[in-house]
């Protein structure tokens, strides 16, 4: 979104504080409210652009601990991601220990839905807990040697590509039938089910798009109820003297496109564009460096839980226990647990 796009726009301000019941805090701990609403706050928002062009719509509280903030903008605006990267943004987040999320919205709606019709999800560390390539590495007792490798990959210290086939190599002769296994071990993510219900309720298309492997995405898309699913296709190769049953050969199928961080943000762009949708209508969720193009071509694209180069250049990024939190970028109201 170019700076331009700020006339006529809406500017969410999202607090989360770190501190608070969700995130193993106390409801009478510190709320974000009186410090949203300050006068410190408001003037570093004064500098990037001119006050009479900035309005406020609204201070809310949308649960303990999260506090959102609403203005109207008619004058060219800063990125989202430029307002969250300057130094005294990040200076208030870091003295009043808080994650502060900026989304500009061109051409809002009059009620606080955020629009968003298509939105797009990384698999491992996002909405599973674990990288499914590091438990097929346990399954032969040489996990090590391949975490190290996704750390670095996932860190942005490695070419993606050459990090998936450097690990797969070591991943020759894992038994075929792993991925029912890893079904039974592998975990859901906090919160995964509850923002993607939330999503369907109002219509949105979600796709997980992977760096992981098929078995695993289509999986997930079953449990999830999500409408799309891309990962990667592996090789299988016949039993044979050295390994005496079906068997991971080690190798990418050359048959199915590898899914680079080049092929995640097509897939966004090509979905994106065959509805009709505009890109400020688009939701990322991702937690690596494979996922920086696509949290980029977004209209709001969240680093979720991150490594740590990741959430220094993503254009959002968000720490917290829950991907329902997710929900209160989106709804704009006080949500309740029952």
């Amino acid at each position: 979104m170019s700076v331009s796009d700020g006339i006529n726009a809406r500017l969410v301000i999202t607090f989360f504080a770190k501190a608070r019941p969700s995130n193993g805090g106390s409801k009478d701990d510190f709320r974000p409210q009186s410090l949203a609403c300050g006068p410190t706050f408001s003037q570093l928002l004064t500098p990037q652009v001119a006050p009479a062009s900035l309005s406020l719509e609204s201070h809310h509280t949308l649960a303990p601990g999260i506090f959102q903030s609403v203005y109207t903008i008619s004058a060219p605006f800063p990125k989202g991601e430029k307002l969250r990267r300057h130094a005294s943004i990040t200076a208030f987040e870091a003295l009043h220990s808080l994650e502060i999320i900026f989304d500009l919205i061109p051409n809002p709606p009059p009620d606080r839905l955020r629009p968003v019709r298509l939105a797009v999800f990384d698999m491992d560390s996002t909405l599973i807990n674990e990288e499914v390539i590091d438990e097929l590495a346990r399954s032969i007792g040489i996990t090590s040697a391949v975490s190290a490798i996704t750390a670095r990959a996932m860190n942005g210290e490695i070419e993606f590509e050459q990090s998936l086939r450097e690990r797969l190599r070591l991943l020759k002769g894992v038994k075929a039938d792993v991925w029912e296994e890893l079904k039974r071990s592998v975990t859901i993510a906090a919160g995964a089910k509850e923002l993607i219900t939330y999503l369907h309720e109002r219509g949105v298309i979600t796709v997980v798009v992977s760096g992981g492997f098929a078995p695993m995405a289509l999986w997930l898309k079953e449990q999830l109820g999500l409408d799309h699913a891309y990962a990667n296709h592996l090789v299988v190769s016949p039993s044979g003297d050295a390994y005496p049953y079906l068997h991971l050969s080690g190798d990418l199928s050359p048959e199915h496109p590898i899914v680079t961080p080049e092929y995640k943000r097509q897939v966004l762009e090509f979905m994106a564009q065959e509805r009709s949708i505009p890109p400020s209508e688009t939701l990322v969720v991702g937690d690596g460096s494979n996922d920086l193009l696509m949290l980029g071509a977004a209209g709001l694209g969240i680093a979720w839980r991150a490594k740590e180069r990741v959430q220094r250049v993503a254009p959002q990024r968000l720490n917290g226990t829950t991907l329902s939190d997710l929900i209160f970028l989106l709804d704009g109201q006080e949500r309740r647990d029952d």
